[in-house]
């Protein structure tokens, strides 16, 4: 005899935000209006041409002063040094100086531009695995901060330093596991005792002054735990520091924190991750809290430096595209082509960016239709966003990618198309700060043999 169950009536359960499954609804495209920080959009395009990135400088300044204020506590001295990799554009990274953010650079060429915009070596912390020569004899003698990545470059420091006769300004930069993640291509493994033979090393060295202990957990790390792991160690590295003599006063937690922006799932955790507000504070409690407690091991007035890059620029910048093609496919979603692919957001690999339509008028979305939207390189994978619902697009259309201020700048391509203006909105309006290229400015740096040069010849 086969026993019922009593019936149970159905529920329905609210997904999470940012939750991701067979059920989770697709994208919209919303109509966002005419407006780019007060500005139609079109009139934009019109005047400096599509696509076209656009900066807000009041966004930036918001954004910097928010993560600043999160990570602020009485008692602790915290500096924000600015990833210059993530967007290094000139105008951006003088912003961020005005409002008080050191430079945190990872190459000569990054450093020489720190420099150039006014950036003090002293308000400069150098990083990476790989720093020329030269670029490491100018830090030593300008009296910036040299995290240190291995022992060949620790051997490299002290013997710059003991040929200028200064002592160099240093950190150690330290890596460890943490349930199985960790940057060990970097800095000094802690798990199997190279940390502890550095700082025995630098305590018998006259030639180096170690200021500093440094840690990059990851990027856009959404576990506050592995920031409150990396902090335990930092500060049980200052602790046997001074059981060496050293005088460590500066924890450096490095970056890696989230900007609001749309992860794809297969980078999400598990159930979606939902960043709003001041999605920061977390972070902080877990970083603060400890150095806080520990500070007589730090000299009782310990500084707190952090690295942040997409965190404090992802927001700011929009990209405005316009679409230049519409095409039905058998068994499949529309395409919609615009004038930007992933030459120009590279990021849309790991994001869903959020995407709005500027238009002259506010539209209902009363009747929708899925798209995929593609760029115009000539490849099947520049794809900018593979599912999202609009009402009707047209050719002509200008739609606007959000959060595109991180790593689109510093890793845009020249490849098929060249690259766009980039204009920032200040209180004084639009102005240009990179100038849209033009096919010679790719070709510029090239030469062709004389004897391959025709009649015809006009490079």
């Amino acid at each position: 005899m086969v026993r019922l169950r009593t019936y149970e009536s159905p529920t329905l359960t609210t997904l999470p935000f940012l939750a991701y499954g067979k059920h989770a609804a697709r994208e919209l495209i919303t109509a966002a209006g005419p407006d780019v920080e007060g500005m139609s959009s079109k009139e934009l395009i019109k005047e400096y041409g599509s696509p076209l990135y656009v900066v807000s400088e009041g966004r930036l300044r918001a954004d910097f002063r928010k993560f600043q204020e999160s990570f602020s506590r009485p008692g602790l001295r915290t500096q924000i040094a600015y990833s210059v990799k993530t967007n290094y554009l000139p105008a951006i990274c003088s912003i961020l100086k005005s409002e008080g953010a050191w430079a945190e650079v990872v190459s000569s060429m990054e450093y020489n531009l720190a420099r150039a915009l006014g950036y003090s070596a002293n308000r400069i912390v150098f990083n990476g695995p790989y720093k020329e020569h030269n670029a490491l004899q100018r830090a030593v003698v300008e009296g910036a901060i040299v995290n240190v990545d291995g022992f060949n470059e620790l051997a490299k420091i002290e013997a710059i330093a003991r040929s200028l006769n200064r002592r160099a300004r240093i950190g150690v930069r330290m890596s460890f596991r943490h349930n199985g993640i960790g940057w060990t291509k970097f800095g000094f493994d802690d798990d199997n005792g190279e940390c502890q033979t550095a700082l025995e090393r630098i305590s018998q060295s006259q030639w180096l002054s170690m200021e500093l202990l440094h840690n990059h957990c990851g990027t856009f790390v959404l576990l506050h735990d592995l920031y409150a792991a990396s902090v335990r160690r930092l500060i049980d590295l200052a602790r046997r520091a001074r059981n060496l003599g050293l005088s460590p006063t500066i924890i450096d937690v490095g970056g890696g924190f989230p900007s609001a922006n749309k992860i794809k799932p297969d980078y999400d955790v598990p159930g979606g991750s939902k960043r709003e507000g001041d999605f920061w504070a977390p972070y902080a409690v877990e970083i603060c809290e400890p150095i806080l407690k520990a500070r007589e091991i730090l000299g009782g007035n310990p500084m707190l430096v952090l690295e942040p890059g997409r965190a404090i620029v992802d927001g700011c910048t929009t990209l405005l595209t316009t679409v230049i093609a519409k095409k039905g496919r058998s068994n499949r979603k529309p395409a919609v082509v615009v004038d930007a692919g992933v030459n120009l957001v590279p990021t849309a690999v790991f994001y869903d960016h959020p995407i709005s339509r500027a238009t002259e008028s506010f539209d209902e979305l009363s009747e929708t239709l899925g798209y995929e939207l593609f760029g115009p390189l000539c490849m099947q994978t520049d794809i900018l966003r593979s599912d999202v619902n609009a009402s009707h697009l047209e050719v002509g259309d200008v739609i606007t990618i959000h959060h595109v201020g991180a790593y689109c700048h510093s890793q845009s391509m020249q490849f098929i198309e060249t690259r766009p203006a980039t204009i920032l909105i200040g209180p004084d309006g639009p102005s240009i700060i990179r100038e849209r290229e033009t096919w010679r400015d790719v070709f510029a740096l090239d030469h062709v043999p004389r004897r391959l040069r025709d009649k015809d010849y006009n490079f």
